[in-house]
């Protein structure tokens, strides 16, 4: 039998903390419900999930679709673009079948690759490998989800680029139905031999665009400012997310623009977040004036998430007096504010 091998290169970066991971996470269980619905995608499909932040991982191998399940999304730190088309690349290289003189390979995969950011890390040494090896016998699929995905990064690796504005949980759901039927279409596609060109689904214009033109692909940057805390009590982390709101200030001599952050939400993380985290220093810092909202801490319930040791680590606390700093474990006695910001490090997003 021949496979049709499907990747999902999927983005678990800090900035998809809340509802965009929730509603990718309930989107695999939704797509896989819907392919093994068709019986053309059962014969001829197999998935593959692979997630990427900081460090790409492979959550699950490929495996036929009857066997797949949904695996939990991870998060991470970073959005590390260029070592997960590499790692992609690597697992297909070992996973899909070529042919042979004696024996058919598996039909040519497609990757849906998904991604809210832009890329942290040079993803140069990738697109020409992808370019070189991989282009002219795959079909990559990239859809830039919310606003603030560089589409100019992911025009640079193919031609099929959608923009994604899901902003309901209804939104989404035809999101996820389109790739359910952009896949079975594919598979339908291979099952008559026409396995030249990717056979995609119509694309729904009130949720997406199809992105012709690299003019019309966004390179916004600061967008966003990731916090990463560290609860005192579970030793956990805990992502502080803030969107950008331009603010301008302006008198008869002076005109200036000036950036402040609203809090979007306070989002858990695992352990595991860690270990998808870009383990590069990170320098950049912001003043905590510039960031609107007081978050507490999701995993013990303390009220403050954005105290601060000398050495560093963001963390909780419940007030003023002693606390332990989960980054050095040092007892540090935690005053009130005198009004004025702080520096605090910033996470990749």
């Amino acid at each position: 039998m021949r496979r049709l091998p499907i990747f999902f290169l999927v983005d678990v970066s800090e900035s998809m903390a809340g509802d965009n991971l929730r509603q990718l996470q309930e989107g695999l269980e939704r797509l896989v419900r819907s392919l093994r619905a068709d019986p053309y995608a059962l014969e001829t499909v197999f998935i593959s999930v692979i997630a990427f932040a900081g460090k790409p991982k492979t959550l699950t191998p490929l495996v036929e679709l009857y066997q797949f399940y949904a695996p939990r999304l991870p998060l991470g730190s970073g959005t590390s673009l260029g070592s997960a088309m590499a790692h992609l690349m690597d697992e297909m290289e070992r996973t899909v079948q070529r042919s042979t003189p004696e024996k058919k390979g598996d039909w040519r995969p497609v990757v849906y690759l998904l991604t809210d950011g832009k890329p942290t890390d040079d993803i140069e040494p990738a697109i020409k490998r992808w370019k070189r090896d991989f282009e002219e016998r795959s079909n990559l699929v990239a859809i830039g989800v919310g606003k603030h995905a560089s589409l100019s990064a992911l025009q640079r690796f193919t031609e099929n680029v959608l923009s994604l504005d899901a902003t309901t949980e209804d939104d989404f759901k035809r999101f996820i139905d389109w790739i359910s039927q952009s896949v079975a279409s594919q598979s339908r596609s291979v099952s008559m031999n026409q396995d030249a060109k990717i056979s995609l689904a119509k694309v729904d214009h009130s949720i997406m665009e199809r992105i012709e033109e690299i003019a019309q692909a966004t390179t916004v940057d600061e967008d966003f400012v990731i916090v990463a805390g560290k609860c005192q009590s579970t030793k956990l982390p805990y992502l502080m997310k803030f969107e950008r709101i331009g603010q301008r200030f302006s008198t008869q001599e002076l005109s200036v623009n000036a950036d402040r952050y609203n809090l979007v939400g306070v989002f858990p993380a695992e352990k595991d977040y860690y270990e998808l985290s870009d383990p590069r220093a990170m320098a950049r810092t912001i003043n905590t004036d510039a960031l609107i909202g007081a978050p507490g801490c999701p995993h013990c319930g303390n009220r403050f998430g954005l105290a601060m040791c000398g050495c560093g680590q963001i963390f909780c606390v419940s007030g003023t007096g002693e606390a332990t700093c989960p980054g050095c474990n040092q007892t540090v006695v935690m005053g009130e504010s005198d009004g004025e910001g702080f520096d605090i490090s910033r996470a990749r997003g």
